[in-house]
């Protein structure tokens, strides 16, 4: 719906083009992940060699990276509609790359805290730019697949920073080691130095991937800004229910995410190392459930079913709570394990999530839109994820042993929104596709 009255069909490059860049920027979410989620493997020594307290721990896990992620988005939206996608991309990493290297020299708190704070900075410019331009490079009926293979990289990362951290700390003698030029640093110093590396080769990538803008000229809507504007507040139910909706299924994500490890290790006596390989190996199920997941979106878009993205997720919501409340209640590890595996593969959201956003956004505002929705879906999802969690152990239940059956009460308070708000911007969706092809749009352009 870049346009409602367009009536041709925008020449896209060849797939394999549009594919390498999918890969490109695969291996960069992956990445983010990785340098964003090895900080939590790390708490132990970090405390004890910085001399901090829990809560400023926290404070580096989440909120100053979370905070200045959301927040240096929006600027960089702006910049995504107005300069080279690709210069606003390498840029992001190189900031990134060099933030988390840094990082692994810190001798103070504060000294860790900026480099924490130019990680979000710098990672909040891969996700606008390059939802922008895959939306340049697949036609909307076939883009949630895509989006949905990049966003994997999410799940991919996240499993990636249990296992290859897990393996860097077992390789890393304990103490101090001594590094050229360096001299003598802590063993997680060394790690935070390394896992920063990998950007500064991947960054250059970004200038294989075509910048061009797909911009349709028989629509004045697209080139008047003030139209456009216009247009995001009549579509108002389309985005507060896709922002809200999905910042929901990223809600129970985080909280999961956050709090499973410590399930496993409170009620089930599990140790930490195995506890982490557990957490793994269900996160990665992300990988896989957003691929296909996006795939069953884009066919049964073509289908002309216009409201697949978010129908898709508002029965997933569902489903996940039911796998969560039973998991909780079960004492048989491998049936868990499973349940949780799954409901991490219905949980895989950000491609399709991303894709529905382009389609429904102008042009000329995707960038922006895209900063909105990252915006709001990280508060809800890391600023409240975790600590609902926390609050039905602490004040519900008032015992930490009951750590699963919190984890099930954010599931059984929250999904049940979560679902009502996209099903509402699936009926938007739905009225704005209508209109569209009765304006002389083609249903699969």
């Amino acid at each position: 719906m870049a346009s409602q009255s367009e009536a041709t069909t925008p020449a896209y490059p060849a797939a394999r083009i549009g594919w390498m860049a999918v890969l490109i920027f695969f291996l960069l979410y992956v990445l983010s992940f990785l340098d964003r989620q090895i900080l939590n493997l790390l708490v132990g020594p970090i405390k004890a060699s910085l001399g901090i307290t829990d809560f400023q721990m926290s404070l580096l896990q989440g909120p100053s990276f979370a905070l200045f992620y959301a927040l240096f988005g929006l600027p960089i939206g702006w910049l995504v509609d107005r300069v080279s996608r690709r210069h606003v991309i390498f840029a992001g990493v190189m900031i990134w790359a060099a933030a988390a290297s840094l990082s692994g020299l810190a001798s103070r708190f504060w000294h860790l805290l900026i480099g924490r704070i130019a990680v979000g900075a710098g990672e909040a410019a891969l996700a606008p730019a390059a939802y922008s331009l895959l939306s340049d490079l697949f036609p909307r009926e076939r883009l949630a697949f895509p989006m949905s293979v990049m966003g994997a990289g999410s799940a991919g990362g996240a499993a990636l920073s249990l296992f290859l951290g897990g393996i860097l700390i077992a390789a890393m003698p304990s103490g101090f080691i001594t590094v050229p030029v360096l001299g003598t640093i802590a063993s997680w110093q060394a790690v935070l130095l390394l896992t920063g590396l990998p950007g500064f080769l991947l960054a250059p990538l970004v200038f294989l991937v075509p910048d061009r803008r797909i911009r349709k000229s028989c629509s004045k809507l697209n080139t008047a800004s003030t139209q456009s504007l216009t247009s995001l507040f009549r579509r108002w139910k389309l985005y507060s229910g896709h922002f809200i909706g999905f910042g929901t299924v990223s809600l129970c994500g985080y909280a999961m995410g956050a709090w499973f490890p410590t399930f496993l290790i409170r009620v089930h006596g599990w140790d930490t190392g195995s506890a982490a390989y557990a957490a793994g190996l269900v996160q990665f199920a992300g990988v896989p459930g957003g691929m296909i997941l996006g795939l069953f979106a884009d066919r049964w878009f073509r289908k002309g079913r216009h409201d697949a993205h978010f129908r898709i997720f508002a029965i997933c919501l569902l489903v996940m709570t039911a796998l969560v409340t039973l998991a909780m209640q079960l004492s048989y590890m491998p049936a868990v394990i499973v349940l949780i595996f799954l409901q991490y593969m219905l949980g895989a959201f950000t491609g399709t999530a991303a894709a529905a956003l382009q389609i429904a956004t102008l042009p000329d505002l995707r960038g922006r839109v895209s900063a909105a929705y990252l915006l709001v879906f990280n508060l809800i999802g890391l600023g409240l994820g975790p600590v609902a969690v926390a609050f039905f152990t602490d004040y519900v239940f008032k015992d930490e042993m009951r750590v699963g059956a919190s984890l099930a009460a954010t599931f059984i308070s929250f999904a049940p929104l979560g679902a009502l708000m996209l099903l509402m911007a699936g009926r938007d969706m739905r009225g704005i596709m209508r209109e569209a092809i009765q304006g002389g749009l083609k249903p699969e352009a």
